[in-house]
């Protein structure tokens, strides 16, 4: 399994498709602050527009990929700054919320929803990462991107059966996409993409990645990549924004939470131990660090109908809103 399958499979991120946008005249479009772990995108399909956001304005036009790693306030307004600013109308299809304001003509178009991953986004984003900006318009190395865009779109509005299902699978497919067109960024963002991506330190870096459980030690990581302890160390700390036993730390309580979602019938023991950790307490220790709630605790909350039904595979968030009595 190529390195970016294998990341996807042990942190199980998940996408939601649930605006489509045709503004036209003077319009704005303002978003709140997400909750952590929710990273809001917006596609432009055609037209322009700007986007405001942590005090910048960004130029957006057709072929545009935005998305914001911590869930920033932000506001998308059109090019037009005369007249008074349209109503927006809003109106729910069965699959997406339609939202249009002003003439068609000339209007941008654009998809918008939320990739969802959890408590990993600490680890997979550094702070610095507030925006990310891709101008896909003129790249040749992912031609499914237009193909996936045009079915989205069509069964965003086309209420046709089984268009809600297709428009979540394909959702997924549009996540997988863009982090392979990250990653073949010549400066992908800053935090793990970026570092999956370091020549100096990809061997290393992909050999903790396929064995987290293995007893890693900055010497043993160190030789892997060829170099000194202190070259490697000094090397990641300019790559990356934790330790790298900072990141072996994460890398392990995601594979806990995986095995603790899946393997439901498997003894803590052996999954502390295929986790890497010495013993249960430890372990258990580290995971409550790490998450908030016990290991079992974990277990319980990600077997609810709460967590399955509303936001499985984020699990997380169910221990703290616990599965109301009406589901």
């Amino acid at each position: 399994m190529d390195s970016l399958s294998h990341l996807l499979a042990l942190l199980a991120p998940r996408c939601e498709v649930n605006l489509h946008c045709r503004f036209g005249g003077r319009w704005q479009a303002g978003h709140q602050q997400m909750r952590s772990g929710v990273v809001p995108w917006h596609v432009v399909l055609r037209g322009e527009g700007r986007l405001n956001v942590s005090g910048q304005t960004h130029h957006l036009r057709a072929g545009d990929v935005v998305l914001l790693p911590h869930g920033s306030p932000h506001l998308m307004e059109s090019l037009v700054e005369w007249g008074q600013v349209l109503p927006v109308a809003h109106r729910f299809n069965g699959t997406v919320t339609e939202m249009r304001a002003g003439p068609a003509e000339g209007a941008l178009e654009m998809l918008c929803g939320e990739f969802y991953f959890g408590p990993h986004v600490s680890w997979l984003f550094s702070e610095a990462s507030t925006l990310i900006h891709l101008h896909t318009d003129a790249r040749e190395d992912c031609p499914e991107l237009d193909a996936l865009l045009n079915i989205l779109v069509r069964e965003s509005l086309a209420q046709r059966p089984g268009g809600s299902a297709i428009v979540r699978s394909l959702g997924d497919t549009l996540l997988v996409l863009l982090l392979r067109m990250l990653l073949g960024e010549q400066q992908p963002p800053g935090g793990l993409l970026r570092l999956m991506s370091d020549e100096r330190l990809m061997p290393a870096v992909l050999a903790v990645m396929a064995t987290p459980e293995q007893p890693w030690t900055l010497e043993s990581m160190a030789a892997r990549a060829f170099l000194s302890r202190a070259t490697f160390a000094r090397h990641f700390a300019r790559v990356y924004h934790l330790t790298p036993q900072a990141w072996l730390s994460q890398l392990r309580m995601a594979l806990a939470a995986r095995l603790l979602r899946l393997e439901r019938q498997t003894n803590l023991e052996v999954i502390a131990e295929r986790c890497g950790f010495q013993s249960l307490a430890s372990f258990s220790k580290r995971f409550k660090m790490r998450y908030g709630v016990t290991p079992g605790e974990w277990r319980r909350a990600s077997a609810s109908r709460f967590a399955k039904m509303i936001l499985f595979p984020v699990a997380w968030f169910a221990v703290y809103y616990p599965t109301r009595k009406s589901l």
